[in-house]
């Protein structure tokens, strides 16, 4: 992220990012989160979205079918290069070059949207804080921030905190299949992630970078310092009821009153 006050985005994220861009949309295509999205911004009429990270303009494209207006930010110019292309002629969609630590935008918004959680690279409380009070203070009363957010299970943090650490496996497009493994400090929920990705069974990239999960605490408490409240839980993207045991994600709304 830009530089300022002294903070920069880690280069281990900016390597990241150039390093499995190839790969992303690939990844991501079967995620199984557009409808959410969709549902999202199709309230209130003509619904104005805020979209932090908004990476390629993957999920910005569900948010364009129901939503007003958009103005999706994203830091890195690969990535909105990408979102550039893929977006062509979608009115609706206003792409921003902007750290959602510092957002350059006087409006507010009905929605605002962190999707495929765009915190978990922020590490430090104070980016953290500051990243939280940009969504919240961009909303109008009454408005909704929606966080799809990196968080674990008691197991998986367990897992986590073991040398060879939490495995995950998923098989994307075009033969890809992508092995992530988490190691991570169990109680403090700072990781390493580091991602390698096969193609038809050939390790093609290995990336990593450093990562902080949420819990349900932190995510309390910063609601309550930025002037927000907690509305819905939610363990996976069809709206299910979040379980701490047994719930695949964690996805919170919160409201300002």
């Amino acid at each position: 992220m830009g530089d300022r006050d002294g903070h920069e985005e880690p280069l281990e994220v900016r390597d990241y990012y150039h390093e499995i861009l190839p790969f992303y949309d690939l990844e991501l295509a079967d995620r199984g989160d557009e409808e959410l999205w969709a549902w999202a911004a199709s309230a209130p009429p003509d619904c104005r979205v805020l979209e932090l990270g908004a990476g390629t303009g993957r999920a910005t494209a569900a948010l364009a079918r129901t939503a007003g207006r958009i103005a999706a930010l994203e830091l890195a110019p690969e990535m909105i290069a990408v979102a550039h292309r893929k977006l062509a002629g979608v009115a609706n969609v206003w792409l921003v070059a902007a750290d959602m630590r510092w957002s350059p935008l006087a409006s507010r918004f009905d929605l605002v949207a962190a999707i495929d959680d765009p915190f978990v690279h922020l590490t430090e409380d104070e980016d953290r804080q500051r990243a939280f009070a940009t969504a919240a203070g961009h909303l109008v009363p009454g408005g909704r921030f929606l966080l799809d957010a990196a968080w674990f299970s008691p197991d998986q943090r367990h897992a986590a905190g073991n040398p060879e650490g939490l495995v995950k496996e998923h098989s994307g497009q075009d033969g890809l299949s992508v092995r992530q493994t988490w190691r991570c400090d169990p109680a403090a929920r700072r990781c390493t992630a580091c991602y390698e990705y096969f193609v038809h069974g050939r390790r093609v990239r290995e990336a990593s970078f450093p990562a902080r999960l949420w819990s349900r605490e932190e995510l309390e408490q910063r609601a309550r310092a930025a002037g927000l409240r907690i509305t819905h839980l939610w363990g996976d993207y069809d709206r299910r009821p979040w379980d701490r045991t047994t719930s695949p994600r964690l996805i919170a709304e919160l409201r300002r009153d």
